[in-house]
């Protein structure tokens, strides 16, 4: 993958290095606008999930930020990287006392809030452009399709939710699933997987009672990525020749269908999509790359970092803490030692 990326950008070197130095003309006010909305959209994901996790014992935001952004770090900086990522969140929650029952439910009513917005806002977007002229059949069709989707997925989280019988199926298929394996390993017959999706559809249930601010929240973080886009394009001098609704049907669309793509975070294809859906929207080449180049940077490459460096920290606290309190008894303090002199006199 990095061979193809390396391949591609050797190919396009002229217009990246055309696209760089166009950046090199973006106004700082322009610079400390994306530096906030790239703050801001980290602030509202992280925000989203401590929402989620009602613990008697919630996380506080930092511990909140820490769990997203780690998982977020290695589900976009690893092929395939949602197991580890996963991962990482458990360990994380567990040394923060948060229940992993909590912590599956969270992430699943999270997951499906941003599922559940990537399908509405090209719908919606592609409804308002479909009002403003006549509708073509790809029109109809991507229209069809998201519909369909959102009706579905809508029915069966209802269904799932609310129908004691499908959720008896499910139970059954689990027990029988988890047979084989409680054979073979006395921790995995000690455990009870029926009981834990139990408890994990009533957290689910207590969630779906009230929707409308989880999906709003989903939206928001959506738009503020796209926002973050809109003024990069700004600031390079892109103007009238984009308008606000075919910008939003182009940037939520190429988002929609670069989910598809069994790549990290879409890194690649979502710069080269995004790049062609400008470009055909009438934006010179140049600009639109060097945007989606610093929106990119924002929403894909500090994620990284940030997860990273979270990790870090992380992994090194413990160390940090144990190594103090081994080192403390080796250190007597001068009030020990003036006891243990008084002690001798006393005795001599």
């Amino acid at each position: 993958m990095v061979g193809v990326l390396g391949a591609a950008v050797w190919w396009q070197r002229d217009t990246v290095g055309a696209a760089i130095v166009e950046l090199r003309q973006m106004a700082l006010i322009v610079i400390v606008g994306l530096l906030v909305l790239g703050i801001a959209e980290r602030w509202l994901r992280a925000d989203t999930l401590r929402s989620l996790l009602l613990d008697p014992q919630a996380p506080s935001f930092s511990q909140a930020l820490t769990i997203h952004d780690v998982g977020a770090a290695a589900s976009k900086g690893v092929p395939l990287g949602g197991p580890l990522s996963l991962a990482l969140r458990w360990s994380i929650a567990r040394d923060v006392a948060i229940s992993g029952d909590r912590l599956a439910s969270a992430l699943v009513a999270y997951g499906v809030a941003t599922t559940f917005a990537t399908w509405l806002l090209p719908f919606c977007w592609l409804l308002v452009d479909v009002v403003r002229r006549s509708p073509t059949t790809t029109d109809v069709v991507a229209l069809a399709v998201c519909a369909t989707v959102l009706v579905g997925s809508a029915v069966f989280w209802a269904v799932m939710l609310s129908s004691e019988r499908a959720m008896g199926w499910v139970d059954s298929l689990t027990a029988w699933l988890w047979r084989p394996l409680a054979r073979r390993s006395d921790r995995a017959a000690r455990f009870d997987p029926v009981s834990r999706l139990t408890e994990i559809r009533t957290s689910l249930r207590a969630t779906a009672r009230q929707p409308a601010g989880l999906v709003a929240r989903t939206v928001l973080i959506q738009c503020c990525g796209a926002t973050i886009l809109y003024v990069a394009l700004r600031g390079v001098g892109v103007g009238d020749e984009l308008g606000l609704v075919e910008f939003a049907r182009a940037y939520f669309v190429v988002t929609l269908l670069s989910s598809f793509v069994p790549v990290p975070g879409g890194v690649g294809v979502v710069e080269a999509g995004l790049t062609a859906a400008l470009v055909s929207a009438g934006v010179p080449t140049t600009s639109a790359l060097g945007a989606v180049l610093v929106y990119r940077l924002l929403t894909y490459v500090a994620p990284i970092v940030v997860g990273a460096v979270l990790y870090a920290g992380w992994r090194l606290r413990p160390a940090v803490v144990v190594s103090t309190a081994s080192a403390s008894p080796a250190r007597p303090t001068a009030e020990h030692s003036m006891c243990r002199r008084t002690a001798a006199e006393s005795r001599s």
